[in-house]
C-alpha cells in the first residue's frame, strides 16, 4: 500500500542534497513503568510532540506487507552495552508475577527532522504499532521480536471473578477508593482488611470453591 507523505517529507525525499534526514522513533510502553520509553536512532536527542527522545542505538528488520493472512512480525535489537534495557526488562517480568500479564507494546514512528523543526507537534510519515511476543538479552543487545496483535489470543470474556483477588489493578484508583498513607497493596481481601477498605473490596468472597464457573 503506497504511504501518504507530508508535502515537507515528499519535497526532502526528492531532492539530491537535502538538509534533513528521516529518522525512526521507538515508544516502548512498560507495564509498571510510569512514563514509557522515548528512543531515536540518531546520534543526538530529538524534541517531538513536546518531548525528549533519547539518542540510542537500536537496529530494526525491514517491515513488509503480507497478502497471507500471516500476524506480521519485526526484530528490533536495542544497544544493552549499560545494561539499561536488561534492567527494565528484569522489572517488567516481577510487575507480571503480581500483576498478571500485559503485553510491552511498541510504537514504531518514523519522522522527517525538517518537519519537526518547522513544527513540533508534525504527524509521524509512517507508524506502526507491534506487541512484544519474547524478549531476549546478551551482552551486546536486548533484542525485542515483535508482533502485531492477534484477537484470537485474548481472553474473551475480559472480566474475570475471584474469591480472593481484587480485580481493580491500580490501588488507590477511583474504584479501589483507599486514600490512607499506605503506598503497596498485593489485591488480597486480606490486606484490604488489613486497610479498613474492605467495603470497596473488588473480589467476590462469597463465590465457590474448584472448578471454572462461566457466568
Amino acid at each position: 500500500m503506497p504511504l501518504s507523505l507530508s508535502t515537507i517529507a515528499i519535497e526532502e525525499k526528492n531532492k539530491l542534497a537535502r538538509d534533513s534526514q528521516f529518522v525512526i522513533c521507538l515508544l516502548i510502553t512498560i507495564p509498571g513503568l510510569e512514563d514509557p520509553l522515548r528512543i531515536v536512532r540518531d546520534n543526538q536527542n530529538l524534541t517531538w510532540l513536546g518531548e525528549t527522545w533519547t539518542a540510542f542505538r537500536f537496529d530494526i528488520d525491514e517491515i513488509g506487507d503480507t497478502d497471507k493472512g500471516e500476524v506480521p512480525q519485526v526484530n528490533i535489537r536495542v544497544s544493552n552495552a549499560s545494561r539499561a534495557m536488561e534492567h527494565y526488562i528484569q522489572d517488567y517480568d516481577a510487575w507480571v508475577k503480581n500483576n498478571g500479564f500485559t503485553p510491552i507494546t511498541v510504537n514504531i514512528y518514523v519522522v522527517n527532522t525538517k518537519a519537526v523543526t518547522n513544527n513540533g507537534s508534525c504527524d509521524p510519515e509512517v507508524e506502526h504499532i507491534f506487541e512484544l511476543t519474547k524478549p531476549s538479552s546478551g551482552p551486546q543487545w536486548v533484542t525485542f521480536a515483535l508482533g502485531a496483535s492477534n484477537p484470537f489470543n485474548r481472553r474473551f470474556p475480559l472480566p474475570r471473578m475471584f474469591r480472593n483477588l481484587c480485580r481493580y489493578r491500580q490501588f488507590k484508583s477511583a474504584r479501589c477508593g483507599y486514600a490512607g498513607a499506605q503506598t503497596t497493596c498485593d489485591r488480597t481481601l486480606t490486606r484490604c482488611r488489613e486497610l479498613n477498605n474492605s467495603p470497596r473490596f473488588g473480589g467476590f468472597p462469597g463465590m465457590g470453591v474448584g472448578g471454572l464457573n462461566v457466568a
